[in-house]
């Protein structure tokens, strides 16, 4: 191994360790922490983009350390779920303490004794390809802006929230370990250090929610703990079935060797076990309230919760075991599930009012359609599947980044509260339309890997009667999203009575730099999806899949079996749609008019109007919800359970 690949693994899975642990000695040296926050940031966009090249050049990278790492993956298994214990017997809580308790159980059973050989070498222990390049990228460009965006943001979080003694240097610390140990795991060959990796996420998830110490941040922190013990502990179930079907832990603990054939029998049950603990990970339903409650939580955890980290990690498993569960069952129970999932929280969201929780909400419905589309596991959905790991986490986090920014202006995340915000904050509203625009409309990467997966659902009807349903829930599920995402945009662009010229925006660079580099990329990469299709997700597919689309020609054309596909038309459409009224139109003020209230005028300068007695009454007006219909209280009674249903639907598939 060329020494120059060592040490771009290293930087980018233990540079991050480094500088935490530097970041938590620096107590309260603010200023000093800045800097190497920023520097975290650059080495691992650098390394990250130096991943990509080697291995688009050359191909994937296997690396095994030496053994002495495989002792301490193991040592810290067992630190880690120690402390989880000491959580769980705190906090009073039986079932992280019955689930921590199962795993230091049987992991020690499986490694010392059944297994037979102290520590268990999988050869290679990392296996670096297309797809952990994709995330690579991801999780070190996009996680390091939302860190950078953290420095601006947490102090004005704790100014507003009246804190005396600062917490900051915890905070960063666990963000940055964050970013290796999602490294780590999207590197992972072993099982064994893919569990290490997913159980230290699960530590930063934890600790990071719980990190303004309220009461409602404690209970949704021992939600989102106990809920991703049940993922650990299938894991390690996965493991103990895999090596009893072959009796040789270093060849059933590779993925590369799991997913190198179709898996069959009792293997496929391990699978699906490794699939559950995708699912806890990604928070689908019936385990998606751990997310939702992670929503206390300050805006750059949830920004990275939800797009280059943890959540992301469950879809990722899913993608990578795709090709284990080919052609099976257990391949058509996932794509039905997803396609559940993602049809029921769109729904969902409809009625919510906050602003994170129609992000957290919106998030869980597009990692049901990535789940969804590893089911569906031809050429075409999988591709579609990358292409929406990476599209939704650019827009994603630039929505969350805005509705933090914005917070920090009207300190509100009420979607009804941002009523008519383009003309008093225009820039920052602005930040917010585009990344919902992003989620919403062509030529955007989200709508267009949208647009792959229905057609990819489409394709696949004639091998199974199940995708005529999967169908229909991507589509109802596609028509509840515009409904929620033109809801708030409207909201926003809403004209209101009585609000003056707009004012321009304090511009702070560390703040306001991660939003802008993230709408240059979602516009840039949405634009050139052709080329980021054909050099980056499409080698990204298993060997034995064709290539679905064709690309080249005028306008970087993408051609699929049903026609072609240019963004750049669209892209200026678009473009033209935004600016071209702006100006052209130019609204005097002598032009405006008062609302017409039941004969009641009121002057255009003031949001009132005369009712009763000639009262002054001030105007209101306010989006539409359904509350009582498509509410979480009415819904959940039947989502939770149906989602219960399939699940146990799922392994009898397997079983059976």
């Amino acid at each position: 191994m060329d020494a120059s690949i060592t040490a771009l693994i290293g930087l980018a899975v233990l540079f991050p360790f480094v500088i935490g642990f530097i970041c938590l000695g620096l107590h309260k040296n603010s200023r000093a922490r800045k800097p190497f926050i920023i520097v975290t940031a650059v080495v691992l966009t650098v390394v990250s983009i130096l991943l990509f090249l080697q291995v688009f050049n050359h191909g994937a990278i296997h690396y095994t350390p030496p053994i002495a790492w495989d002792w301490i993956i193991l040592i810290a298994d067992y630190v880690l779920l120690a402390y989880f214990l000491y959580v769980g017997i705190k906090a009073r809580h039986f079932i992280i303490v019955a689930l921590v308790l199962l795993q230091l159980v049987f992991l020690p059973l499986f490694v010392f004794h059944w297994a037979g050989a102290v520590p268990i070498e999988v050869h290679p222990a990392l296996h670096i390809d297309m797809l952990a390049v994709i995330m690579c990228l991801i999780i070190s460009i996009i996680g390091s802006l939302i860190c950078v965006y953290g420095i601006h943001y947490m102090r004005d979080h704790e100014r507003h929230l009246g804190l005396t003694k600062t917490r900051q240097h915890e905070f960063f610390f666990f963000m940055i370990i964050f970013l290796g140990a999602m490294n780590g795991l999207v590197f992972a060959n072993s099982l064994l250090w893919l569990f290490f990796f997913w159980e230290l996420t699960t530590l930063c998830c934890y600790r990071l929610i719980l990190h303004d110490r309220t009461k409602e941040a404690t209970g949704s922190a021992i939600r989102a703990l106990w809920m991703n013990l049940i993922g650990g502990a299938a894991c390690v179930g996965a493991m103990i079935v895999l090596f009893n079907q072959t009796h040789d832990a270093t060849t059933a603990l590779s993925l590369q060797n799991i997913i190198a054939s179709p898996a069959a029998g009792i293997m496929l049950f391990a699978v699906a076990l490794l699939c559950l603990t995708a699912f806890t990970k990604a928070a689908q339903v019936p385990f998606q309230s751990w997310l939702l409650g992670a929503m206390v939580a300050p805006v750059p955890v949830s920004a990275l919760l939800h797009s280059s980290t943890m959540v992301k990690a469950g879809v990722y498993l899913a993608v990578r075991l795709s090709p284990a569960f080919h052609d099976s069952n257990l391949s058509i129970a996932i794509a039905v599930f997803g396609a559940f999932v993602f049809l029921v929280t769109a729904v969902l969201a409809i009625s919510q009012t906050e602003s994170k929780r129609v992000l957290a909400y919106s998030t869980i419905s597009n990692l049901g359609l990535i789940i969804c589309l590893a089911g569906i596991n031809t050429p075409l959905a999988l591709t579609a599947a990358m292409a929406l790991i990476l599209f939704h986490a650019i827009s994603k986090a630039l929505l969350f980044l805005g509705v933090g920014i914005v917070d920090h202006h009207i300190w509100s995340k009420d979607i009804e509260n941002m009523e008519g915000l383009v003309r008093k904050l225009p820039l920052i509203s602005w930040v917010l339309i585009v990344g919902i625009i992003s989620m919403l409309l062509m030529p955007f990467g989200v709508l267009v890997s949208k647009w792959a997966g229905i057609e990819a659902a489409g394709t696949a009807i004639g091998g199974s009667g199940w995708f005529i349903l999967v169908m229909v829930l991507l589509v109802a599920g596609s028509a509840a999203t515009i409904v929620f995402w033109s809801k708030w945009m409207g909201r926003l662009l809403t004209q209101v009575p009585g609000v003056g010229s707009p004012r321009r925006e304090p511009i702070s660079f560390s703040y306001h730099m991660p939003v802008l580099s993230l709408i240059i990329g979602a516009v840039l990469l949405s634009i050139f999806i052709a080329p980021v299709l054909s050099g980056l997700i499409m080698p990204a597919l298993p060997a034995a899949y064709p290539w679905p689309f064709a690309t080249g020609g005028w306008f970087w054309l993408l051609r699929s079996g049903v026609g072609f596909f240019a963004a750049w038309p669209l892209a200026i459409v678009v473009a033209a749609i935004l600016v071209i009224p702006k100006l052209a139109i130019k609204m005097k003020k002598e032009d405006l008019r008062a609302p017409y209230l039941c004969g009641e005028n009121v002057e255009v300068s003031t949001p009132e109007f005369r009712s009763l007695a000639d009262e002054r009454t001030e105007l209101k007006t306010g989006g539409f919800y359904l509350g009582k219909v498509l509410g979480e209280r009415n819904l959940n009674k039947w989502v939770n359970p149906i989602g219960v249903i399939i699940l146990v639907a799922l392994f009898c598939v397997v079983l059976l």
